[in-house]
């Protein structure tokens, strides 16, 4: 079976075998993207089995789909967004909480300081900006790979990424300076 006969079983049957092709086929990626937004394996393990639940339901309503993915990825960053807007308080505190049974290694403890920063970092950009630096530095997506998940010109992908970046910069020097004034 391919994607387009998985496509043609989901809407013209309502064959669930073709839906169950599409989420083996996918889920690894779906897992990387949420991963990626959320930061957490268990909050992109829900995000994605609530994601492809809600495709699932969704596909009746659909006459037409050219490509699973891009329409599901849709679906997907929603419910990232929204897990992020539900869940930023909690996921601050638990950057900002010491790691259990620390340890004396200041290369760890550096390296575990950098990465918090990173997370918290990103939790502080907008969501857009989160979502194209995740997509561009973390899952190593061309330009135009993003430009088709996010439904968005090429040139668009390249303006956001820029503004992106810096707004990164920024927010990460502001972040790591202030703590470093603290300490």
């Amino acid at each position: 079976m391919n994607e387009q006969a998985a496509i043609r079983l989901c809407l013209k049957d309502r064959d669930p075998r073709g839906f169950e092709f599409l989420v083996q086929k996918y889920r690894r990626e779906a897992y990387y993207h949420a991963y990626g937004m959320l930061g957490n394996q268990a909050d992109a393990e829900e995000a994605c089995q609530e994601s492809f639940t809600k495709a699932f339901e969704s596909l009746p309503r659909l006459d037409a789909l050219t490509a699973f993915y891009p329409w599901f990825y849709r679906i997907l960053r929603n419910g990232c967004l929204n897990r992020l807007r539900r869940y930023n308080r909690q996921h601050q505190i638990a950057l900002e909480e010491e790691p259990a049974g620390g340890t004396d290694i200041e290369a760890e403890v550096a390296s575990e300081q950098v990465s918090a920063a990173v997370w918290q970092t990103l939790e502080r950009l907008k969501p857009e900006f989160t979502e194209i630096l995740v997509l561009k530095h973390f899952r190593d997506a061309s330009y135009d790979e993003i430009s088709q998940l996010l439904n968005i010109p090429r040139g668009t992908v390249m303006s956001r990424l820029f503004h992106a970046r810096k707004a990164f910069q920024h927010t990460f020097e502001q972040l790591t300076h202030g703590e470093a004034n603290h300490v």
